[in-house]
């Protein structure tokens, strides 16, 4: 009898172990769309900063994010990590569903989640104006988005009004800063 009741423990366990190896790895493998025009691209370009706020919003091409706040000095540069974790970016929906570590969050962003681990925002107004980056430029002039971060599964949450104060990725640089590549 306990040997049946070892088996069942074990296959339950295997199970569970395969689902979420699933749901993590279609995060963490999950790429973004590389097309030009794409919003993937767009939002993966830079840090997005909300200068009213102080919260910083980093997602890389490796399907990494992190919502941190920001230093008092006015470099844009994080401060503290609020949450981190992985992102899939869903374009036709405008949606970024978020993975987050239980390790790496503060109490306060249990607020956003579902289901222990997922939270979910929504973009609209994407904008990034034509500017040559290589010359400096005003910060009105940066691109732009709002940000929903919504309250569990309900509509209401925190809004983001966050510009890209630089460009630092070019998707085919293989994480070389622009500024490293054009030298």
């Amino acid at each position: 009898m306990g040997k049946r009741i070892l088996q069942v423990f074990l296959v339950l366990f295997f199970i569970i172990l395969v689902v979420c190896g699933i749901v993590i790895g279609s995060y963490a493998f999950s790429s973004p769309n590389t097309e030009l025009k794409s919003d993937s691209r767009l939002l993966i370009s830079g840090a997005w900063v909300d200068l009213e706020q102080k919260i910083r919003l980093e997602l890389d091409e490796n399907g990494n994010f992190k919502y941190c706040t920001m230093k008092d000095d006015g470099t844009y540069e994080a401060n503290e990590v609020i949450a981190e974790g992985f992102y899939k970016i869903n374009e036709s929906s405008k949606q970024i569903k978020l993975f987050i570590f239980p390790w790496n969050r503060q109490d306060g962003f249990k607020d956003y989640m579902n289901l222990f681990f997922f939270a979910q925002m929504t973009y609209t107004g994407l904008k990034d104006n034509d500017i040559d980056y290589k010359k400096p430029y005003e910060i009105k002039d940066a691109p732009k988005c709002s940000f929903l971060v919504k309250f569990g599964g309900k509509k209401e949450g925190t809004v983001l009004t966050a510009v890209m104060p630089a460009k630092t990725l070019d998707l085919y640089s293989h994480g070389k800063h622009f500024e490293a590549k054009n030298k």
